[in-house]
């Protein structure tokens, strides 16, 4: 079935470039054809001569909105705001095409010291633009608007609802489930419970199924396709809520508390509010749509430059590792990425081919199964650009936390509070925790580039993208952290 946010993004986009398509024909009606600008007056000039100008200026404004976050779901936002962000979007839209089309006849005005004529305040010029932008924004919000009337009352009926568990059979727990249930315009539907007394408690609690223990949690997130999780547990031991997150840290799912429970986690969490219900949500993804796609585009821009200039260097690195060693130039191996997802790396050999008979292990100052070049490629870095690869493929990105193996991550789940937390973000070929510390040689090493890794995704931003890639410069330079 159609998901609510699907169709709301198709019917935004639709009504925006109906809005910039009208905002063109009165425009070219204003003037060619209305005299109220007597030096563009003219009733021969046809609308259907233009329609490629404006179809193209109104797709110009949808990349604009898509790029400024205009095409994330709003649904259950606030309408105030929305409506906010799409004036500050049109002003800045409004500035630059005032810029695109006069910004070098102002210039050159200014620096010939010649005056500016009343046309630019007024007639063709400025004042017109404005009026432009006015109306877009006029059109844009109530076209908008609309379409969430129709939306609301779409949810009322149980369309597109997100489905949501409830973890904790308890009193908080049923209170919770039944005021989203009374109050289907927000667009949430709770399923059921889970509830780690399963074995025990009778099989439906407070109208609703309980579905299962936390262990299950997975399958039945996969199997019903829930999308939010609220944690209504009434226990006030970290250790407890710690243990269900476990369960729930690496699963593509909103994760919430009941405010009394803030408390319980206060100082390991960033959280918000939620938007129409008191709830908190447990990491949550800050990072702008629009930085998530330029974070994105630099990935690509910089792993095809860096796979172009290094090219040289795979050769040389890749004689240096058969003439070193017996066995394979290249390294592979199963990592584990953004929610789970499984994928292969490549680096150069840097170890003995029987690195790893006795099983997976941890690496150690001065490593005995380390080969002589593979000291050097570690320390230079260079053994690591063959993961260039898995950049442009888009399992990894530039910046983001070390990609695992599975194996450790098994492990670490129970040994380290909130480690898998880690799945949450695509992993990256350099990050916050590796320009900070060394390679992970003990659990403690883990503990404390996790603190880095959940610091990166608490912070996620485009400067500090471009401030940890400086530093991954000078890690390199310096050998830095090289294991």
């Amino acid at each position: 079935m159609l998901r609510a946010t699907t169709l709301e993004r198709t019917l935004l986009v639709i009504s925006d470039f109906i809005a910039f398509a009208i905002c063109f024909v009165i425009a070219f009606w204003v003037q060619f054809h209305s005299g109220w600008i007597a030096d563009k007056f003219d009733v021969t000039k046809q609308l259907a001569d233009y329609w490629s100008a404006g179809f193209f200026l109104s797709m110009a404004w949808l990349i604009f909105f898509f790029l400024t976050g205009l095409y994330r779901s709003w649904l259950l936002l606030s309408r105030t705001h929305q409506a906010l962000y799409v004036l500050r979007t049109i002003v800045i839209g409004v500035v630059l095409l005032l810029i695109g089309l006069f910004g070098s006849e102002f210039i050159a005005k200014v620096m010939v010291s010649d005056p500016l004529t009343e046309g630019y305040l007024y007639g063709s010029r400025f004042f017109w633009i404005f009026i432009y932008g006015l109306v877009a924004f006029f059109l844009v919000v109530l076209f908008r608007m609309t379409i969430y009337f129709f939306l609301r009352r779409l949810l009322r009926h149980g369309f597109g609802a997100n489905r949501m568990l409830v973890l904790g059979a308890t009193e908080m727990g049923a209170q919770v489930a039944q005021s989203f249930m009374a109050a289907p315009e927000r667009g949430q539907k709770v399923i059921g419970f889970v509830d780690e007394r399963y074995q025990v408690l009778p099989k439906e609690f407070a109208g609703l199924p309980l579905l299962g223990k936390y262990s299950d949690l997975p399958r039945i997130v996969r199997e019903n396709h829930v999308r939010r999780i609220i944690i209504s547990h009434d226990s006030t031991s970290i250790q407890e809520i710690m243990r269900i997150l476990v369960w729930l840290c690496d699963l593509p799912v909103h994760i919430y508390i009941i405010p009394d429970l803030y408390n319980v986690v206060h100082g390991h969490f960033k959280a918000n509010l939620v938007h129409g219900f008191e709830l908190q949500e447990l990491f949550p993804f800050n990072m702008p749509l629009w930085h998530v796609r330029v974070k994105r585009a630099m990935d690509i821009f910089i792993a095809f430059t860096l796979l172009v200039l290094s090219s040289p260097l795979f050769l040389l690195a890749a004689i240096a590792v058969k003439r070193d060693s017996k066995g394979p130039i290249f390294y592979s191996q199963e990592r584990v990425g953004l929610y789970g997802r499984r994928f292969m790396i490549h680096k150069f050999r840097t170890m003995r081919v029987d690195a790893e008979k006795n099983g997976a292990q941890w690496a150690t100052k001065n490593d005995p199964r380390v080969t002589r070049i593979g000291v050097f490629l570690r320390r230079t870095r260079i053994d690591e650009l063959p993961q260039l690869l898995c950049v442009l493929n888009g399992d990894m990105s530039m910046v983001g936390p070390r990609p695992e193996r599975a194996v450790f991550i098994e492990d670490l789940r129970e040994q380290v509070p909130f480690y898998i937390s880690r799945l949450k973000i695509k992993p990256g070929l350099t990050g916050w925790a590796q320009v900070r510390h060394h390679y992970d040689t003990s659990i403690e090493d883990v503990q404390k580039k996790l603190q880095y890794d959940m610091y990166y995704y608490e912070n996620m931003s485009l400067v500090l993208d471009i401030q940890i890639l400086f530093r991954t410069i000078y890690v390199v330079l310096t050998g830095k952290g090289a294991q």
